[in-house]
């Protein structure tokens, strides 16, 4: 144990030795001080967690917890949409010292059980509905900041979402302009940030005069296999000046893969437009018309706004809503 042995080496007490470890300089005299100092140094001597919360009162460890509302064939991780923002939140925590817990389940009670086990200065809750927010908050009773959050009732929150609503405007608008004569939108289901995209493709066809189609939005399945049936549908379509404006890149990529196996050729047979701007649709071919936001930066401001709230610069009662630019692709 390396503590003993610095103790034996500096001629003193095990007590003496965490005493300097945690700052307690008062009881020990400044010789002793220096040279156990200088041990740590040689040993190159990194405290354990548990000792810099005895000092600071802090465990410098933020979690992040993610309620994935569907079915991941591999795991939420792997949705580019999670993975770039767990990357840059780490990256950030890291460079203002602090460290990152992640857990991801579609129970939320083992989110709430995971999250009481937890030793943490706050949480980051990612796709939670407002409710089960003010739940977890309640429950562990410190700081969190929600990423997406769906169903806000109060104000009583701190969130960095998107303006979801007219990236749904801003497609579907283009979308009529290029000349589609119907326009369906495609996703897992009709709830959260996907409703809100779709309130906003609602909005557009209203504008343009339009009457609303029958089912015009298209719930996909779970998996990929059983995805494919829904794609079979979709290809009746080919030849009918249609446009499908998935809410997710992932799923729009997919179904370009399976039309093009099919020899539905896009644009010119189906136009077929997505939602995130990730690199899938970047380099896929076509390149995909879809609706950007910089994920990474939602990130970035989640843990900026997790630390103003534990350095008390910052109290519950802001939305940061985060713009979305429209990336005109050849899938359209």
């Amino acid at each position: 144990m390396i503590i003993r042995e610095i103790a034996e080496q500096a001629g003193v007490s095990m007590t003496t030795v965490y005493n300097v470890l945690h700052g307690n300089v008062k009881k020990v005299s400044k010789e002793n001080t220096k040279k156990i100092q200088k041990l740590l140094d040689e040993y190159h001597y990194v405290p354990k967690l548990g000792l810099r919360a005895l000092k600071n009162n802090s465990s410098k460890i933020i979690g992040v917890v993610i309620h994935s509302s569907r079915y991941y064939e591999n795991s939420a991780i792997s949705d580019t949409f999670y993975s770039h923002i767990i990357g840059a939140m780490e990256e950030m925590l890291r460079k203002a010292g602090y460290y990152m817990m992640l857990y991801a389940a579609q129970n939320l009670e083992e989110i709430f059980h995971m999250a009481l086990a937890w030793n943490v200065d706050g949480l980051i809750a990612i796709t939670f509905t407002y409710r089960d927010y003010i739940k977890l908050k309640t429950l562990v009773n410190k700081p969190i900041v929600a990423i997406d959050l769906i169903n806000k009732e109060n104000s009583d929150y701190v969130n960095v979402g998107l303006q979801d609503k007219k990236g749904g405007y801003i497609m579907t608008k283009y979308l009529l302009e290029k000349g589609y004569e119907s326009v369906y939108v495609c996703a897992r289901k009709n709830i959260g940030v996907d409703h809100e995209r779709w309130l906003g493709y609602r909005e557009a066809w209203k504008e343009a005069g339009k009457e609303f189609l029958s089912n015009d939005f298209l719930c996909l399945y779970e998996t990929e296999q059983r995805r494919n049936e829904n794609y079979k549908m979709m290809s009746r379509f080919a030849g009918k000046k249609t446009a499908f404006f998935f809410l997710a890149d992932a799923f729009a990529v997919e179904a370009m893969h399976y039309f093009h196996d099919l020899g539905i050729k896009i644009p010119e047979d189906i136009g077929i437009a997505g939602f995130d701007g990730n690199i899938l649709g970047k380099y896929c071919y076509p390149r995909l018309t879809t609706v950007y936001q910089d994920v990474s930066e939602k990130g970035r401001m989640a843990v900026k706004l997790m630390i103003d709230l534990l350095e008390k610069r910052l109290l519950d009662g802001l939305d940061v809503s985060r713009p979305v630019t429209l990336i005109p692709g050849h899938s359209t």
